[in-house]
C-alpha cells in the first residue's frame, strides 16, 4: 500500500467518520453559542454590542478549525483522539475496526 491508506478500507472510512464528527461538533461548538446570542437579540434581549464577544469567538473558532483541518490526516486523527472528552464517547459508540495481522 506504499505508505498511503486506502480509501477503501475499513480503518480509512473509520478515520473519515471521526473526522467528519468531529468538525460538526467543533463547528457546532464555535457557532452555537452566537446563533443562541443572535436569538436573543432578535427577541430584543441583547443588546446588538453584546453581540461583539460572541462575534469574536467565533473569529477565533474559526480560526483554530481551519489550523487543526489543514493537519495532515494521520495528526488530525491522533489530534482528535488526543480530545478524550469528545474522542471516548465517540469511540466507545463506534469502535475502531481491526485491522487484518500480516504473517
Amino acid at each position: 500500500m506504499n505508505g498511503k491508506r486506502r480509501r477503501d478500507t475499513p480503518e480509512w472510512a473509520w478515520e473519515q467518520a471521526l473526522i467528519d464528527a468531529y468538525y460538526d461538533y467543533r463547528w457546532h461548538e464555535v457557532l452555537d453559542p452566537l446563533a443562541a446570542a443572535v436569538k436573543r437579540w432578535e427577541a430584543g434581549t441583547l443588546d446588538y454590542v453584546d453581540l461583539a464577544r460572541p462575534a469574536g469567538r467565533v473569529r477565533k473558532g474559526v480560526s483554530f478549525i481551519d489550523y487543526l483541518f489543514s493537519e495532515k490526516r494521520e495528526m488530525l486523527v491522533r489530534m482528535i483522539e488526543f480530545d478524550e472528552e469528545w474522542s471516548g464517547p465517540w469511540i466507545a459508540a463506534h469502535p475502531r475496526p481491526e485491522t487484518p495481522k500480516v504473517g
